[in-house]
């Protein structure tokens, strides 16, 4: 049976629940270990959250952590942001809502290594549902240690695909329905981002349509989000491309590196003109 809606919404207020989780260092990376006391070689660590990986074949893989292209240690992206921070991979198993994920004792205590470990900053990287993940984590963690959050090509908004109920296996039921957009509307605004967390969205578009072939723009960078002053950054490709196409690789190792700031009213009408120009809002 596929959670209903309630159920879906519930895990967002619900005890954190125990699921397989896996940090790795990738950057200098441990060859043989797992970071269990990852050893600070710069003040910046960087955690990267992967998003949603349907195995309609083999659903047992969907129930354990694993690393993604982009977050192997030879990837063009761990390369780009090794060269200002120590870079580390988070994996999760996709058996539980995203919500769920963001409380899970797992991610709280990855990043609590690093916080132990002494760096002055982290930074969370998401992609898709990772930023999701990422953002509710910081919000729900204000002391965490977590200082900047950077989504990319998140379904902030919902996404319609995770709406109709087929193309993945039943163990990842859960994970993919929370990514409605009735789900993302009801969990809309439980949380509260924080005026000191740097934050931005990075929103991936491909020519001739108002999205990314998965995500439309507006659920990439919502209106909570515009309201606060989160700023966007555009780059021309698509959902599953979004970590490893080179303009994105440039991008992310650019805002891990610079201090973001809020933008103004007017900075982000600015922002959404060009953004959403031809975007019935």
């Amino acid at each position: 049976m596929t959670p209903s809606l309630p159920l879906v919404v519930a895990a967002f207020v619900a005890p954190a629940v125990e699921l397989p989780t896996e940090l790795w260092q990738v950057a200098p990376e441990r060859k043989g270990a797992f970071a269990i006391n990852p050893p600070r070689t710069k003040d910046r660590a960087v955690l990267l959250i992967p998003g949603l990986k349907i195995h309609p074949f083999r659903p047992s893989y969907a129930t354990r952590p694993d690393l993604r292209e982009y977050q192997q240690p030879n990837s063009e992206l761990v390369r780009t942001l090794a060269k200002d921070a120590d870079v580390f991979a988070f994996g999760y198993a996709q058996t539980v809502p995203l919500d769920a994920v963001a409380m899970s004792p797992g991610l709280r205590a990855a990043v609590g290594r690093l916080k132990q470990a002494g760096y002055e900053e982290i930074a969370l990287i998401g992609h898709s549902a990772g930023g999701m993940i990422a953002r509710v984590f910081a919000e729900a963690h204000p002391d965490s240690g977590v200082t900047k959050v950077i989504t990319v090509a998140s379904p902030h908004g919902g996404a319609e695909l995770a709406s109709l109920k087929v193309g993945y296996p039943k163990v990842q039921a859960a994970f993919v329905e929370s990514l409605a957009p009735a789900v993302r509307a009801q969990v809309a605004g439980t949380g509260k981002l924080d005026d000191k967390l740097q934050i931005a969205c990075v929103v991936c578009k491909v020519k001739r349509i108002e999205a990314d072939g998965l995500v439309r723009l507006p659920s990439q960078w919502p209106d909570d989000c515009r309201k606060a002053g989160v700023p966007a950054v555009l780059v021309q490709t698509d959902h599953w491309h979004a970590m490893l196409a080179p303009q994105s690789v440039k991008v992310l190792g650019e805002l891990a590196r610079e201090k973001l700031t809020r933008w103004t009213p007017e900075e982000v009408e600015k922002a959404q003109r060009v953004l959403f120009r031809d975007f019935d809002k």
